[in-house]
């Protein structure tokens, strides 16, 4: 499953424990929720059905002779319709704390195609989509003050703003939601930083509360870290940053993974890796509590309900635990009392500029060498290629790399 997703999310809770002890599965969700995760950008789904938006006007950039007026953009013109537009309105400062940059490489996700075949998380028609992007500073308000023209910088950005929407050739974004690249990385390799990357960072210390590490961004004395992490779907593209930041941080990480991929995730700093292949999930979760007995307090699940539900059985049954269902959880879940059920609502990153700091951290560890980024395939041509990217998607064929275009 994706991430990024939206559906209604529940937030923090501790559910009543259901009387039925029954395994639920994807058909006790409904029909959207089936394709799509708890991780969302926002609370209020939408659709697009019958809503057009007006084009915003254009906005004059005094000091800025790099930008072209033109702004070439893959929208959403209609429901499930893609349309190249050779000439989308450019986007427009419509604060003094936001920076236009121009796109040299965009990481593809599922729910960039979801959103679209499933008609949500489309304010109106036409809307550019796209959820993550590296390019170059062009132009900036007043207020900003850390970047420059010519910066190479990545953003993780929000549905609601079509002008934040990375399909296009410019893009218009808060300054907070911005980072400079690691001077080890490509613009390719820096556009799948603003979901899995970042994803896998909040949902460790902001969700989790599994302390940072970096030094650099220590205020306080470091909390303890829980011994144990749970992640089910050990391969996955967000896995594989989510293993590096928790083991760096001295966590025991415990994935659940297939023979085929064993080996990498123990190369990404895996304390154990239990091998699924063959297995029913209360085979799985015996083995996990044969080796942790009753000590994992924290938890991942990146795969679906069943698995939700089995990282819940996986689970200290004594010790106060924090479980993130990066993929879904049904409403019939058995959630035990001392568990609290995060939902990872990735829109914060935008809305609360405080949580920039989760996204410099993970810069800096990229930066230092400590975490390594997951295989990444690259599509050139642009725009012209998106399409052909979110079909391969679909698919369902990336096994733990990570897609991209470059412009």
């Amino acid at each position: 499953m994706g991430v990024f997703e939206c559906l209604p999310c529940f937030g923090r809770r501790r559910p009543t424990v259901l009387e039925s002890t029954t395994l639920p599965s994807s058909q006790d969700l409904p029909a959207k929720s089936a394709h799509s995760t708890v991780n969302s950008f926002d609370t209020d789904p939408e659709s697009a059905e019958s809503r057009t938006v007006a084009s915003p006007p254009i906005q004059e950039i005094p000091d800025a002779p790099r930008i072209a007026r033109s702004n070439r953009a893959l929208t959403v013109s209609a429901k499930r319709t893609y349309a190249i537009i050779e000439e989308h309105p450019f986007p427009s400062l419509e604060s003094d704390d936001e920076i236009i940059i121009s796109t040299r490489a965009v990481g593809l996700n599922p729910i960039d195609w979801k959103s679209v075949d499933y008609n949500f998380c489309l304010p109106a028609f036409p809307w550019v989509t796209g959820r993550e992007m590296a390019g170059i500073v062009e132009a900036f308000g007043s207020n900003v003050k850390d970047f420059k023209v010519g910066d190479r910088v990545w953003t993780s950005t929000y549905y609601k703003d079509s002008r934040a929407g990375c399909f296009q050739q410019y893009v218009a974004v808060p300054q907070h939601t911005v980072c400079h690249i690691p001077s080890n990385l490509s613009f390719e390799s820096a556009s799948c930083l603003g979901v899995a990357g970042l994803t896998a960072a909040m949902t460790l210390w902001r969700w989790l509360q599994i302390p940072r590490t970096h030094a650099a961004l220590h205020t306080t004395d470091p909390i303890p870290h829980p011994e144990y992490l749970l992640i089910w779907g050990g391969s996955s593209v967000t896995a594989q940053f989510a293993i590096q930041i928790a083991s760096r941080s001295g966590v025991k990480v415990v994935a659940v993974a297939s023979s085929k991929t064993k080996a990498l995730v123990e190369s990404l700093g895996a304390t154990h890796v239990v091998v699924r292949d063959g297995k029913t999930g209360d085979e799985i979760v015996k083995e996990i509590r044969e080796i942790t007995a009753d000590n994992i307090t924290r938890a991942i699940d990146l795969v679906g309900t069943e698995t939700a539900q089995y990282c819940l059985s996986a689970l200290s049954t004594e010790k106060d635990c924090i479980f993130a269902p990066l993929a879904m959880i049904s409403s019939k879940a058995v959630v035990p009392s001392n568990v609290v059920v995060e939902t990872v609502e990735m829109k914060q990153f935008v809305l609360d500029p405080t949580s920039r700091v989760h996204a410099l951290e993970l810069g800096n560890l990229i930066e230092d060498g400590s975490v390594k980024l997951p295989s990444i395939d690259v599509l050139e041509g642009g725009l012209d290629s998106v399409q052909e990217g979110l079909d391969r998607l679909k698919k369902g064929d990336m096994q733990g790399r990570k897609l991209v275009v470059s412009f």
